[in-house]
C-alpha cells in the first residue's frame, strides 16, 4: 500500500487529515509507504515563487519513486488526496502512473473548486483513475455532485467525516450566565466570515442585547487585520484575542454560547472549527456552504444559505434560540451526546474503510 500524501508542514486542515489518515492506517495493522508529495523540509519559504519551483522537483521525485515503488512493490494499493485547482496537474500524473501499474486507487477528495463548476482537469483525472477507483467524500453534498456532474457511480462513492480524525478532549463547558457568549474563530477574513460576524454583534448591540463577543484566530491580511481593529473602536461587545492553539482553544469554546461562522468561501468544504466547537456542546450558528449544512444540522445547529440578509438572519436565529432556552444547560448536553455519536459513526466508517484497503491490498500476481 502507497500513501501518495501532502504532509505537514506546512500544516493546514488538509495536511493534518492526511497526517492523522497515515496514523489510522498503521493503527488498523496496515504498513504504508508514505511518500510525503510535498517538500516540507523547506516548508519555511512558504508560500511563494521559490516553494512551487521546488515543489515542481520535489513532485518529479515523487514521481520516480512512485514507478520504483509499485515496480518493487509486492501491493498494489494507492491512496491519493486530491488537490483542489491547477494543483490538479500533479495529481493526474499520480494517478495515470498507478493506474498503468494496476493499482486500487482511493481518491480523497477536500475541495468543492470542482464541484461547485465542472472542471476540465477533474474530468481527465477521473477518466485516468477508471471505474474501478473508490472517492473518498466529506458528506452526501459531495458524493451527490460527483455522481451529478462526472458520472461517478455511487457504489464508487464513500463517506468519510472528517470527524473521524479530530483529536479527541475532554469535554468542558460553563454555566449559562445572562451576558451571551459568541464566538468566531478562524484564519480571520472576510471570505471566512469575520466580516458577517461583525455585523451580526452590532445587529445585537442595536436591540440591546446583553452579549459578549470574541474573535479568534491570526489575520490573513491587513484588510481584514483593519476591519477588525475598527470593530473594537466601533462596538466595546467585541474583542479580539489572537490566534489560540491546545488547551487555549479548548478552552475559548467551552465558554461559549454560540459559535458563529458565516463562511462566505465559495470552496469551503467541511470546516473543523464546527466539530471543535460542538464537542463542548456550544450551539452552533453558520452558513450552508459546502458541507456545512448538513454538518451543522447533525449536531442541533441553525444554518442559512449566504445572501444580502445573512447577518439579519443569524441574529434572530440567535435571540430566538437564546428565548427557547436553547443555550441552557440540559441543551448543551444533549449536543455534547450527538456529537460523540456522530463522531463514533465517523471513526467506525473510517476504521471500515481500512479494513476494505487492507482487503484490496494483496501480493500482486506474477
Amino acid at each position: 500500500m502507497i500513501f501518495l500524501v501532502d504532509l505537514p508542514a506546512p500544516v493546514h486542515g488538509m495536511s493534518n487529515v492526511n497526517l492523522a489518515m497515515t496514523q489510522l492506517a498503521k493503527c488498523a495493522g496496515l504498513k504504508p509507504k508514505i511518500i510525503n508529495t510535498v517538500p516540507s523540509y523547506l516548508s519555511s519559504i512558504y508560500p511563494g515563487i521559490i516553494w512551487n519551483s521546488v515543489k515542481a522537483l520535489h513532485t518529479f521525485y515523487c514521481y520516480i519513486y512512485l514507478i520504483i515503488s509499485l515496480l518493487l512493490s509486492r501491493r498494489n494499493t494507492v491512496y491519493r488526496p486530491i488537490n483542489g485547482g491547477i494543483g490538479q496537474i500533479y495529481d493526474l500524473i499520480y494517478i495515470l502512473i498507478s493506474h498503468l501499474f494496476g493499482a486500487k486507487l482511493y481518491i480523497h477528495h477536500h475541495s468543492f473548486r470542482y464541484l461547485n463548476n465542472k472542471s476540465r482537469l477533474f474530468i481527465i483525472l477521473n477518466k485516468f483513475a477508471g471505474h474501478s477507483a473508490t472517492h473518498i467524500v466529506l458528506g452526501e453534498k459531495m458524493a451527490d455532485l460527483l455522481q451529478s456532474l462526472y458520472g461517478i457511480e455511487r457504489s464508487q462513492i464513500k463517506t468519510i467525516s472528517n470527524l473521524a480524525f479530530l483529536e479527541s478532549k475532554k469535554t468542558r463547558y460553563s454555566g449559562i450566565s445572562e451576558t451571551l457568549q459568541l464566538g468566531h474563530l478562524a484564519n480571520l477574513s472576510t471570505e471566512k466570515g469575520v466580516g458577517l460576524f461583525i455585523d451580526i454583534c452590532d445587529l445585537l448591540a442595536g436591540l440591546n442585547v446583553n452579549f459578549a463577543a470574541k474573535i479568534a484566530g491570526p489575520f490573513t491580511n491587513k484588510r481584514t487585520e483593519k476591519l477588525v481593529l475598527d470593530a473594537l473602536k466601533k462596538n466595546p461587545q467585541i474583542q479580539y484575542i489572537g490566534p489560540l492553539y491546545g488547551d487555549k482553544k479548548h478552552s475559548f469554546y467551552a465558554a461559549l454560547d454560540c459559535f458563529i461562522f458565516p463562511s462566505k468561501y465559495k470552496n469551503e468544504a467541511e470546516p473543523l472549527v464546527l466539530y471543535e466547537a460542538a464537542m463542548h456542546g456550544v450551539f452552533l450558528i453558520g452558513t450552508q456552504c459546502g458541507c456545512m449544512q448538513e454538518v451543522i444540522g447533525r449536531l442541533g445547529g441553525y444554518s442559512v444559505n449566504d445572501n444580502d440578509h445573512t447577518a439579519e438572519n443569524l441574529a434572530d436565529a440567535i435571540q430566538r434560540e437564546f428565548r427557547n432556552n436553547e443555550l441552557v444547560n440540559r441543551r448543551k448536553l444533549k449536543r455534547v451526546d450527538k456529537f460523540w455519536h456522530q463522531k463514533a459513526y465517523s471513526e467506525e466508517t473510517a476504521i471500515s474503510l481500512m479494513d476494505e484497503m487492507k482487503n484490496y491490498d494483496l501480493p500482486k500476481t506474477h
